[in-house]
């Protein structure tokens, strides 16, 4: 089989997922295994049993193309690219409904994990992709799958579902660790795989140590809340490639909208997303009959959300006939990332979330039709 069949090949079982065309690319490698080819397949699984707990992790699919990859090619890295790149498609597509996971990934940002653990009693396997981290964040991407369990109405919902994340660490603390606004998935049907983008608090304070992470309890979404009692685990080496800085620029410029008056605090810059923190007239805690202080929406936080529509196959994404509060950054606009719009903050200020920005000495804020305002000092 030559070079370009080869990557047709291997292109169309990953798009498609088919098992049959699996099976055969395992045929393959076994047929070589008995040939003398052992010696030269990569076990691409570099996840070690921890001391006290076993972990069952089997290698499916992808391992099994990046095997025949080395047998049948060896040096043809250039199949080997084509791989990854089909199997990103779903992270870096409008399927994920998080501007700033989507940019991230095709900045080749993120410490790729290619992990796979089985669930033997749901059966349910699932692949740990990458995981990216910066000072207020971590990004966990992976996909589930199951061949007998129907996963239309399973979540990891971090945010008000029963799922959970603990970290432990490598002298034995556990920890929980909180969702950062409601992350992202996808959903495909036909071959019953679910993607998320998983988001919660930051992990880079553990670069370069041994880390745990176990995903706890699968959320049913079902006319009602429901659960999965189950554990997936994750162990791997928090790496540099992972982490990206966070830089703050101190802005203190006013602006009014709607005869209210605000003031642009800060903007936090990072690889996943872009922050801009503001206080005005109108942010301020609503105090209820039970006398605690509660959030309420101003009329920026409206004229954000104004922009907002909920797809039926792409999430919430930008409704371009409504106004709203964009960022335009070397001449392009940079779109709002409202799956973080439950994430907490000072009742006082007011956060908004857009995607990375392209050149950070050139960025504008954009509130409604009328204002510009530079985010510069």
């Amino acid at each position: 089989m030559d070079k370009d069949k080869i990557r047709k090949h291997l292109d169309d079982a990953i798009e498609k997922q088919v098992p049959d065309v699996w099976d055969e690319v395992e045929n393959r490698i076994h047929k070589a295994e008995e040939s003398g080819y052992r010696e030269k397949i990569v076990n691409p699984n570099n996840v070690s049993p921890l001391k006290k707990k076993k972990i069952l992790y089997k290698r499916l699919s992808l391992a099994a193309a990046a095997c025949l990859i080395c047998i049948m090619t060896l040096t043809f890295t250039p199949v080997l690219a084509a791989i990854q790149e089909v199997y990103d498609k779903i992270f870096t597509s409008e399927r994920i409904d998080d501007a700033g996971v989507r940019k991230a990934l095709h900045a080749g940002l993120g410490q790729s994990l290619d992990q796979t653990y089985y669930d033997k009693e749901y059966d349910i396997t699932v692949h740990f992709k990458s995981v990216l981290t910066d000072a207020k964040e971590t990004k966990l991407l992976l996909t589930y799958q199951s061949d007998s369990t129907n996963l239309e109405n399973y979540y990891i919902d971090l945010f008000e579902g029963v799922s959970s994340i603990q970290l432990i660490t490598e002298d034995g603390q556990r920890q929980t660790l909180d969702n950062v606004g409601w992350g992202s998935d996808y959903y495909n049907s036909e071959e019953n795989i679910k993607a998320e983008a998983l988001s919660f608090e930051s992990i880079k304070e553990y670069e370069g140590q041994e880390i745990r992470l176990e995903i706890e309890d699968l959320t049913i979404w079902d006319e009602g809340k429901g659960s999965v009692q189950t554990t997936w685990p994750l162990e791997f080496t928090l790496d540099e490639s992972a982490t990206s800085d966070r830089e703050t620029v101190e802005v203190n410029k006013e602006f009014t909208f709607k005869n209210e008056t605000y003031t642009i605090k800060h903007v936090e810059y990072s690889g996943l997303e872009t922050r801009v923190v503001v206080t005005g007239s109108d942010i301020k805690p609503y105090i209820g009959p039970d006398g605690n202080k509660y959030h309420k929406r101003s009329k920026l936080e409206r004229l954000f959300y104004n922009a907002r529509k909920n797809d039926k196959e792409l999430g919430y994404i930008v409704d371009e006939g409504k106004s709203g509060v964009f960022l335009e950054s070397a001449g392009e606009r940079v779109v709002p990332v409202f799956s973080k719009g439950e994430v907490e903050s000072s009742l006082n200020e007011y956060i908004m979330f857009f995607a990375p920005v392209k050149d950070r000495e050139d960025t504008i804020l954009e509130v409604g039709d009328d204002s510009r305002i530079p985010l510069t000092e």
